[in-house]
């Protein structure tokens, strides 16, 4: 099947299933997954396609279908890589892209721990914002499995990122590392309450102990 046919039938979907909701969005990801071709050469070059459509709808398709189908393998990183400077350019898009592709890819290999220092490092506000979200593993903990020294290399260069959607993601890397080093965490944000803004700082400490959050918030 064509990939142009294979859109069309997405489209038709969507027409008689509808957008509004994930439940939605599921069945539309179940009735045209069988479709898919088998080989991942094949499936990668599909997704390429839906990708460059640049439509939300399909686009969270793809990426459901990258998880369920496990195309974490280091080769394809050129595939994501290319989408992330291309069509991430917003909260949603990245958030989903990093929780079902970037973050499995980073934590299967190493040593793409480099290309996350080097998002950091763009002039676009979600490829900054990646940089932070695909460390949180993506399960429904966030919990991060990165060390503390790189966690801190990724803040480090964000914490005076001017756009906010920038510092909720430095916030929320904060976050979820106090559920893998909370005194590091603590101690860092003790060592920094004038180095942080409010946003990052308020953000981090949503998962600490009460009597924490209240003797950091008073700082």
């Amino acid at each position: 099947m064509e990939n142009n046919e294979i859109l069309k039938l997405i489209n038709n979907e969507y027409e008689t299933i509808g957008t509004s909701d994930s439940k939605a969005r599921n069945k539309v990801a179940r009735n045209i997954y069988p479709l898919l071709p088998s080989e991942n050469k094949k499936v990668m070059e599909l997704f390429d396609f839906l990708v460059s459509t640049e439509e939300w709808k399909i686009f969270w398709l793809v990426t459901k279908w990258i998880k369920r189908k496990g195309l974490y393998k280091l080769e394809y990183m050129s595939y994501y890589e290319r989408w992330l400077y291309n069509y991430i350019d917003s909260w949603g898009t990245c958030d989903v892209f990093c929780y079902r592709v970037l973050n499995p890819m980073l934590e299967k290999h190493s040593q793409l721990f480099e290309n996350v220092i080097k998002w950091s490092d763009s002039s676009k506000t979600y490829i900054r914002r990646a940089a932070a979200v695909s460390l949180l593993e993506s399960t429904q903990s966030f919990k991060v499995n990165y060390s503390f020294e790189k966690v801190l290399m990724v803040v480090e260069k964000l914490k005076n990122d001017k756009e906010l959607h920038v510092q909720k993601g430095v916030g929320w890397l904060l976050k979820y590392s106090y559920l893998s080093y909370p005194n590091e965490v603590y101690k860092y944000l003790k060592n920094n309450v004038d180095n942080l803004s409010r946003i990052i700082f308020r953000y981090a400490l949503e998962k600490a102990p009460k009597s924490i959050k209240t003797e950091l918030m008073s700082l």
